[in-house]
């Protein structure tokens, strides 16, 4: 029952935000699939915490309770970001909170993937490519709702662009009858016109 800090991705040194002081029920050394209950772990080893899952969503930096000088580590960065979406539902209605519960425990497992809900009330599971989530959507069917069926919609690949600079080169473009051009350079849009926007 000893206690630990908790320090979320998003707490401020100094602050209270984003962290909580909780009992780790048990540590248990994991081997084989199964679990071996310890009493203490030296330096180096991988353990796994019982009783402060609810309070991490993805990362979190756990301390002492009274180590109140640490600082939490800081999350990693990736070079991809979640680009392939698709909406899920229960093939049966019943099944809705076991898709919720399997969401939650999906966003929890993969560092990746990126679970939302539209304000149409559609469930959305966003990955790194197509065969990242099929293997995320398999998980959430298979391990986290204990096999219930699910309609996927066809994955829908967001691509975004912006226009940092103005373009070095000029375009022509010539109407249908010959006798218009059109000269254009690509430019940012201005923030005034992006707030009127």
């Amino acid at each position: 029952g000893q206690k630990a800090r908790i320090m979320g991705p998003n707490y401020e040194y100094g602050t209270k935000k984003d962290m909580s002081i909780k009992n780790i029920q048990r540590t248990v050394l994991m081997m084989l699939g199964r679990g071996e209950s310890v009493p203490d772990v030296p330096c180096g080893n991988i353990v796994g915490i019982v009783g402060v899952d609810n309070f991490i969503v993805k990362t979190a930096t756990l301390t002492d309770e009274d180590c109140v000088d640490a600082y939490p580590l800081r999350d990693m960065k990736y070079s991809v970001s979640p680009v392939v979406r698709v909406a899920v539902e229960c093939a049966n209605p019943a099944d809705l909170p076991k898709l919720v519960e399997g969401l939650k425990r999906l966003s929890k497992s993969d560092p990746l993937v990126q679970c939302s809900t539209e304000e149409s009330g559609e469930h959305i599971v966003a990955g790194a490519g197509e065969l990242h989530l099929e293997i995320c959507l398999s998980n959430l069917q298979k391990d986290f709702m204990a096999g219930a069926r699910l309609n996927i919609s066809e994955p829908v690949v967001s691509f975004r662009e912006t226009v940092t600079t103005e373009s070095d080169r000029q375009c022509l473009s010539k109407s249908p009858n010959k006798h218009n051009r059109i000269y254009a350079k690509a430019g940012p849009l201005g923030d005034e016109l992006c707030q009127h926007i």
